[in-house]
């Protein structure tokens, strides 16, 4: 839901200094066993991915909108707090440093971004934003199926950069073209490579518009979406001292077909990367897919199910995953009248497997989870 606060001092000429704001809060609970792993690592249970988020967006020129995108807890790593050296036999050398670190916040700015907009067809969008690489990239976090992306999606792509993106619909919005320029840091690469990432991205609704909600209220019109996604990322990694190493070209595509009818949802997608540099003759391969579909029953109860694979290095040393996942999403406000507000809450209880062919090891994972926007 979208709350409309209008500016203090507004005069009627600039109501569209309006500022909209909306968001979600997702508690979520996990328990994880990992038969193979060491003793510490097999069990993992608690409140491990639980996330909150807040947007503002608003217009306040003509033609002029802007969107600032906030999301907390969702990604924290371990921040060193202290170290000190330990001379155990009192002989005056060092024999081990001991640290101490603590849980920090990652980067919790999901989206900073300015767009023009002279026309209903047009935009052009410029600062901290999704690539719209993939489908489920453009996927808000409050329309996934599941309480996450499917895990090829995650290995080919982190989903947000600094860049610029010009965006394209025509024909009622069935047709959609974005290409854009990204800093390229959404693709893995370090701090001491240089270089600027070209996306471009076609979109295709023959049905007519087809939004990238994952799970949607019960639909009276079929919907059929296809997709491809292009990124050329060639850039420059230097070493410790400053000095060019080597040229590297990193080459990506995506391609997707999404279905909807009623309350069912279909989406299948398609990855691959191909990357190679000036200094080996071995290039990087990788390749990966996954399935996902859910039925959103009268009952407001929705049976879900995924299945993804992923081969990485393909061409020296392989290595396969696979993914299961199922369960059911419930929404208790799809009664509401207000049809705006049936899927503010979602409850989802899921099987998550991660099954590493290559290195035959499996983990098995139960979530739940509760999404609660505003």
């Amino acid at each position: 839901m979208i709350v409309p606060l209008a500016l203090a001092g507004a005069s009627p000429a600039a109501a569209s200094d309006a500022l909209e704001l909306s968001g979600f809060v997702k508690p979520t609970f996990s328990a994880v066993l990992r038969p193979s792993a060491l003793p510490r690592e097999q069990l993992k249970v608690g409140l491990a991915s639980s996330a909150a988020g807040l947007t503002f967006q608003g217009q306040p020129l003509e033609q002029w909108r802007y969107k600032v995108f906030f999301v907390v807890g969702s990604q924290t790593f371990p921040a060193l707090v202290s170290a000190r050296v330990v001379d155990t036999d009192n002989d005056g050398a060092v024999d081990r440093v001991e640290t101490s670190s603590s849980g920090a916040l990652g980067d919790i700015v999901r989206e900073t971004s300015v767009s023009w907009v002279p026309s209903s067809g047009f935009r052009i969008r410029t600062g901290r934003m999704p690539v719209p690489f993939t489908s489920a990239a453009q996927s808000a976090d409050v329309a996934l199926l599941f309480p996450d992306r499917a895990g090829p999606n995650d290995l080919f792509l982190a989903d947000d950069d600094l860049g610029a993106l010009i965006e394209a619909g025509a024909i009622g919005g069935e047709v959609a073209m974005k290409t854009g320029v990204f800093n390229g840091s959404g693709t893995g690469a370090s701090g001491s490579e240089r270089g600027v990432l070209y996306l471009a991205r076609f979109d295709l609704q023959p049905l007519g518009a087809f939004s990238f909600d994952e799970t949607n209220p019960l639909r009276t019109e079929p919907r059929v979406g296809i997709g491809a996604g292009l990124i050329w990322h060639p850039y420059r990694a230097f070493d410790g001292v400053g000095f060019p190493r080597l040229q590297i070209n990193d080459l990506r595509g995506s391609v997707s077909l999404r279905l909807g009818l009623a309350g069912l949802t279909l989406s299948l997608e398609g990855l691959h990367r191909y990357q190679f540099d000036s200094l080996t003759a071995r290039p990087i391969v990788a390749s990966g897919a996954y399935v996902q579909g859910g039925w959103r029953l009268p009952s407001a109860v929705e049976p879900i199910g995924r299945l993804g694979w992923a081969a990485e290095d393909r061409s020296f040393a392989p290595r396969t995953t696979l993914w299961t996942e199922g369960g059911i999403n419930i929404y208790p406000a799809f009664g509401n009248e207000d049809e705006s507000l049936r899927d503010n809450v979602r409850m989802s209880f899921v099987y998550q497997g991660e099954h590493r062919l290559t290195e035959g090891e499996s983990a098995h994972g139960a979530v739940a989870s509760l999404i609660l926007g505003f």
